[in-house]
């Protein structure tokens, strides 16, 4: 996940950080290593959107096109599942990005 929540901010990923999960509010700590892109984690093996696909540089470019503010929105649909949005906009539209698997 791109995004946590620090000391009440909507913050990205940074060493030294702790933050909470958006959308479940357990605890996340900032993955900032060399060879994959920044993100949170969850401290335990909890799993907040059963929908989440692996994020690449790719995937991360694209959402970088819009406003931070439209990135990563949550939603819990009517019968409690909660999915996020990669974008959201004004109007209601989401946009989901994804990588095609080749076997």
């Amino acid at each position: 996940m791109k995004f946590a929540v620090v000391d009440g901010i909507r913050r990205e990923a940074a060493p030294g950080l702790i933050g909470t999960c958006p959308g479940c509010e357990a605890p996340v700590i900032p993955r900032c290593g060399a060879i994959r892109l920044h993100h949170w984690a969850h401290r335990s093996t909890v799993l907040c959107d059963p929908w989440r696909e692996p994020e690449t540089e790719w995937h991360r470019a694209w959402k970088n096109h819009f406003p931070i503010e439209w990135q990563e929105v949550w939603h819990r649909a009517a019968d409690s599942v909660v999915h996020i949005a990669d974008v959201k906009t004004l109007s209601g539209s989401v946009l989901e990005f994804s990588t095609l698997q080749s076997q």
